[in-house]
């Protein structure tokens, strides 16, 4: 897509790109034909990426002989990078890359790292000698082997974070003609095929895939991911000809680093309480005249003091790092804003940063449906997010339109609302994670397993729907509430930063709950005493774990309530607050 200037000043959108075919006849660009080529690459690197979570405290335990703290900060910190390089990922495209670039040079990272990865399941002096069983002879790994591991995830976690934070917006790069003359419908029906397709990968990562690393060994559960990732690759720059390929442009974020460094150089300037004294920059055709009296002293970073020294003859800043435009005081200020309440969803996600010992419980457990099928230890996060998906199905299409019909009235639950209901499940999830772990530790003692931390115990795997379905439960309402609360409140020129919170608040998340994971290990096995998160389950007190979780989850849930009413209402709610005042 181009754009040109009028005489007016206005940027109009001219059509889309054309190329000359053998006949010398244009044929434009973009289009529905370019979608195939982008949600199969974004379908085939997620699935095969997912696969790899799941099992991976076992490969890591069993091939690697980590014990469960280690193993869970190298997930939680593999977890943790996926989820932030999408920010710094979606900047560089943006601003110095493109995105087309950026999602072809992702994808064959993403393939070098998975290969890399596979090499470990191939290579035996790429891990530990397996352990000598008879001699009590069980070395753990070295230096190079280490390293070799984390530079092989983390390449994995780049290239995943690449696809992940620019599958959807360069799809939607494709479809402007059609949404213009064409289609009106034709991103909602891109975005309802991409959240479709995701969730499928993830269906298909935790059922087939950790199906075949189970019962047909690493070798060639880590080798079919390869292979997908290799299919993307190729499926993407297949449709090189076809795309729209947008120039990069300057990027939001470093629009919100000019105000804070803008603010600081004019630090010394005063800020009078009549605001007609004041002379501001304004951006063109914006509606923000004056900056609000909130966090007042980042509107020192759009005052101009001499027109003729700060102002081109166009009427941009002749340095845009020492004088910003209101609209980008007042972005700075909307994303400050949210702060408080978004640190309440990185504490959330704490519980969902909890990779290894689900595993490692259900492993221990009566897994079987009827006499030959069993249902693999890692697949049981399915039903966590099979719930999500029933929970986001029943609440538009039966719980709000019951709710109407018995108040007679349209009912809606904000964003807010949805949030806080979200943070009690999970603080539910937590404490019957506690609940069922004390059941099945009480009798995998009573069944002499206390130095099998592998030992089956006649308790069925069933006992962990309820906590799985709660946390499925938890995650719809309050990560779909943060991403709705943070597209409306924010100006709709952020909307880019409004979709990445949520990842990096969950890349928190997940260091987080490494260092809580550690720090309780170093507090309780003190004195030679048996850690409550040993990687013998049975021994240890996850029980115990899990309810100090649940204190966090009830101070967050607090405070969340706290946040939320010193926020005020959000955008919409004072004009309904006034109605039900008339009514």
């Amino acid at each position: 897509m181009e754009n040109s200037v009028s005489e007016k000043g206005e940027i109009i959108e001219q059509p889309l790109l054309m190329v000359e075919n053998d006949s010398g006849e244009g044929t434009q660009k973009g289009g529905f034909r370019t979608l195939p080529f982008i949600l199969g690459n974004m379908f085939l690197v997620i699935t095969a990426t997912s696969a790899l979570t799941p099992n991976m405290i076992l490969y890591l335990m069993n091939e690697y002989h980590m014990d469960i703290i280690t193993g869970s900060n190298i997930i939680n910190t593999w977890s943790a990078v996926t989820n932030i390089a999408p920010v710094v990922v979606a900047f560089i495209a943006d601003s110095f890359v493109g995105r087309f670039q950026t999602i072809g040079l992702g994808s064959v990272v993403t393939l070098v790292g998975m290969f890399l990865f596979w090499l470990t399941t191939l290579i035996p002096q790429a891990r530990p000698p397996p352990c000598v069983i008879s001699d009590n002879i069980c070395r753990s790994a070295g230096k190079f082997q280490l390293f070799y591991l984390c530079f092989a995830l983390a390449i994995v976690a780049i290239g995943a974070g690449v696809i992940k934070s620019l599958s959807l917006a360069f799809g939607s790069d494709q479809l402007k003609r059609e949404v213009r003359q064409e289609n009106v419908r034709a991103l909602e029906r891109f975005f309802s095929w991409y959240y479709a397709l995701y969730a499928l990968s993830i269906v298909v990562a935790l059922t087939c895939l950790v199906y075949i690393q189970v019962n047909m060994g690493w070798a060639l559960g880590f080798g079919a991911p390869v292979l997908l990732v290799l299919f993307a690759t190729l499926l993407i720059y297949l449709g090189t000809p076809f795309y729209v390929k947008l120039k990069p442009k300057s990027s939001l974020i470093t629009g919100l680093f000019q105000v804070i460094v803008a603010s600081y150089r004019n630090r010394c300037l005063r800020l009078s309480s009549q605001s007609a004294d004041i002379l501001y920059h304004q951006k063109k055709g914006s509606t923000i005249v004056l900056p609000s009296e909130k966090l007042r002293f980042l509107n020192k970073a759009c005052i101009v003091r001499d027109p003729q020294l700060d102002l081109n003859p166009d009427g941009e800043a002749t340095d845009p790092w020492r004088l910003c435009t209101v609209d980008q005081v007042e972005e700075l200020k909307a994303l400050l804003k949210v702060v408080p309440i978004w640190l309440t969803g990185v504490v959330a996600a704490i519980n969902i940063s909890q990779p290894s010992f689900p595993v490692l419980q259900a492993n221990t457990m009566d897994r079987h449906i009827g006499s030959s099928f069993e249902v693999p230890a890692a697949s049981f996060g399915i039903f966590g997010f099979i719930s999500t998906v029933l929970w986001i199905v029943l609440y538009d299409c039966l719980i709000l339109p019951v709710a109407s019909k018995l108040t007679g009235k349209p009912v809606h639950f904000s964003p807010k609302e949805r949030m806080g209901f979200g943070l009690f499940l999970s603080l539910l999830s937590v404490l019957a994670v506690a609940v069922v772990e004390g059941v099945r530790r009480n009798i995998a003692i009573k069944e002499g397993h206390s130095d099998d931390p592998n030992g089956l115990i006649p308790m069925s795997a069933v006992w962990l729907l309820p906590q799985n379905c709660l946390l499925g439960f938890a995650e719809a309402m309050n990560a779909i509430g943060q991403n709705e609360f943070y597209i409306s409140e924010f100006p709709r020129s952020m909307s880019s930063i409004a979709s990445t919170l949520l990842a990096l608040g969950m890349g928190l998340g997940n260091l987080l709950a490494s260092f809580i994971i550690s720090t309780i290990d170093n507090l309780t096995k003190r004195g030679g005493a048996e850690s409550w998160v040993s990687s013998n389950v049975n021994k240890g007190h996850y029980d115990y774990y899990y309810l100090v979780l649940a204190g966090f989850n009830l101070v967050n849930m607090l405070c969340y309530i706290v946040c939320s009413k010193a926020y005020g209402p959000c955008k919409g709610e004072e004009e309904e607050i006034v109605e039900e005042e008339k009514s």
